[in-house]
């Protein structure tokens, strides 16, 4: 049925209508010739009531119409995305509302304008890459790009476009949805934060396990040295021409160790304790290990204060902001070479004199180069996370924004700076406490000797022949053994014979703690003595927890082996008395 068709049934329809209202209004068509005036008049009546229920039918539809308008306004204007008519040139045919606000525009300056002028200038290859796509292929186009606000902000968007063909008479035209995806990016950018992190923390693991196991190594390696050299000096005595030498070997095994130890520090996870110590110290402590890492082109000056500068902090985490601020200027630096300053100051700060610090005493950090300073258009971002300008490889942006977390941890506060002359200057704010270092009080002499029977185990041979000749030196009676379970063997036939136990951790068939919790068992009050180059699996409040009298870490020297030896005897006899 066609249009005309179906207006016509609807006029039967209405004049149907109109004649049965006529029956029941009692209006009796009159049998007289059609020029009856009676007639004309019924007629007449007939086709007003007809006109009436067509006026209510308009009017209805009307309605109907207004109120189809209104819906279809809220759905195009107030749809939660884009909507944009362009012609094939990408010339703005119409708008809807939302696309406006989403450009911080007004409808009507949209009109007659090109989309491009408001795609970010970067992103302007893409647009017409999807313009040209969407004309060649007739299919569903999907980009992502940039847009720009009047307000000069920066939108994450993206583009569904599709052809729409009126008649073959009328040009086509592009229909394109413009979607805010900045939500979905922060959510990307997150999920990309922790898949780093979770990346970072796996590599760290990793780390600290090579290093575990290479400290172990080393550590052994080391006391075997240490404690040969020490055997050569008590033999040769301060008249041979080789003491000198030996004096430097020892020297130098003894740096070596402090910095595999501070290796180790540095390589586990903090648990963000912090305590009150001298903040000068970690410092110092972890120049020991920059010196290492930095080139030697690199000059590192350093101005610290004589007396004690106490601060509440992690010690691991205090050595990480130093690292990473250091590295960061020494790669500045590295191809030309230069000077890194490390200062250490106190300031007393009145109220409101520094944003976000109370009044009061701080220490005050700075870390300066002469490097070629940071591009004043990023100085503001350089402690986001992940920001970084170095090349692939070369890092992952973590470093500056870990420091920035750490010093905000620790209640402090970072700003940095380009310096007129040249470089850049990091400054950092700690707050002070009045808690004084603790200091130990040595004896003039100490006396190291005694006639104990020691049981020595280690499972390396070097270190228990070493250990056998230099605790014989301070007179101690000692059996020294490689296995183990013949050491426990030994001990379980006459317990009651060694006053001391001194056992590795790390040993083929049996650790030094199971080895130690058998002991214990045989003989509770056996005093024993942990020494062990590294371990994952126990440090000294867990080996105090196991019942172990004291614990050492490798390479530690004979003298302080046998000092413990003898602070643990006389705490023995003082006890029983």
């Amino acid at each position: 049925m066609n249009r005309k068709e179906m207006i016509q049934e609807k006029f039967d329809e209405l004049r149907k209508q109109a004649e049965a209202l006529m029956a029941k209004k009692k209006v009796v068509s009159p049998a007289v010739d059609i020029h009856d005036p009676l007639e004309l008049i019924h007629e007449l009546q007939t086709f007003q009531i007809e006109l009436e229920l067509q006026n209510e039918e308009l009017q209805r539809s009307q309605q109907e119409l207004m109120e189809f308008k209104m819906r279809y306004t809220e759905l195009y204007d107030f749809t939660p995305v884009g909507y944009v008519c362009l012609d094939i040139k990408g010339v703005i045919l119409n708008a809807n509302l939302t696309l406006a606000n989403m450009l911080s525009e007004e409808r009507s300056s949209l009109i007659d304008q090109a989309l491009s002028g408001y795609v970010h200038f970067e992103d302007q290859d893409i647009y017409y890459r999807h313009l040209t796509d969407l004309a060649g292929s007739k299919k569903r186009q999907i980009c992502e790009l940039r847009m720009n606000r009047s307000d000069g902000t920066i939108l994450d968007v993206q583009l569904e476009s599709t052809v729409f063909s009126y008649q073959s008479w009328r040009p086509e035209q592009y229909r394109t949805v413009i979607i805010d995806i900045a939500e979905r990016k922060q959510m990307e950018k997150e999920r990309e934060a922790l898949r780093l992190k979770l990346h970072q923390s796996h590599k760290m693991e990793s780390i600290r396990t090579i290093a575990g196991g290479i400290a172990h190594d080393f550590n052994n390696i080391l006391f075997i040295i240490n404690g040969n050299v020490e055997l050569a000096v008590e033999e040769t005595r301060d008249w041979h021409p080789a003491y000198p030498k030996l004096e430097k070997i020892r020297t130098a095994t003894v740096r070596a160790a402090e910095i595999v130890k501070l290796l180790l520090g540095f390589s586990q996870t903090s648990d963000g304790e912090q305590t009150p110590m001298d903040l000068v110290c970690v410092i110092k402590d972890a120049l020991i290990l920059l010196r290492a890492s930095i080139p030697t082109s690199i000059d590192i000056h350093t101005k610290f204060p004589d007396r004690a500068v106490m601060i509440l902090s992690d010690k691991i985490q205090i050595g990480q902001i130093l690292m990473n601020l250091c590295t960061n200027a020494s790669q500045a630096m590295e191809k030309t070479g230069g000077l890194l300053e490390i200062r250490v100051e106190t300031r007393v700060l009145p109220k409101g004199a520094v944003d976000g610090c109370p009044a009061g005493n701080y220490a005050e950090i700075t870390v300066k180069d002469n490097g070629p300073g940071i591009d004043p258009g990023i100085l503001d971002r350089i402690f986001d996370p992940y920001f970084t300008t170095r090349e692939v490889g070369k890092g992952s942006g973590l470093g500056l924004a870990a420091v920035y977390t750490i010093v905000k941890n620790h209640k402090g506060t970072i700003t940095v700076q380009n310096r007129p002359e040249g470089g850049a200057l990091f400054t950092m704010l700690f707050p002070m406490v009045e808690q004084k270092p603790e200091t130990t009080i040595k004896s003039m002499y100490e006396s190291l000797h005694g006639t104990e029977r020691i049981l020595f185990i280690d499972d390396e041979e070097n270190i228990t022949q070493m250990a056998l000749e230099s605790l014989k030196l301070f007179d101690y009676r000692v059996e020294a053994m490689s296995d183990p379970e013949d050491a426990l063997a030994v001990f379980t036939l006459n317990p009651g014979y060694f006053d001391v136990v001194i056992t590795d951790m790390t040993m083929p068939k049996m650790t030094g703690a199971r080895l130690a919790e058998k002991l214990i068992n045989i003989r509770p009050d056996i005093p024993i003595v942990l020494c062990t180059g590294y371990s994952s699996l126990i440090d000294e409040k867990k080996a105090r927890q196991l019942g172990i009298a004291a614990y050492m870490m490798k390479p530690v020297p004979m003298s302080e082996i046998a000092k413990t030896i003898r602070k643990l005897m006389d705490q023995k006899n003082k006890g029983a008395k």
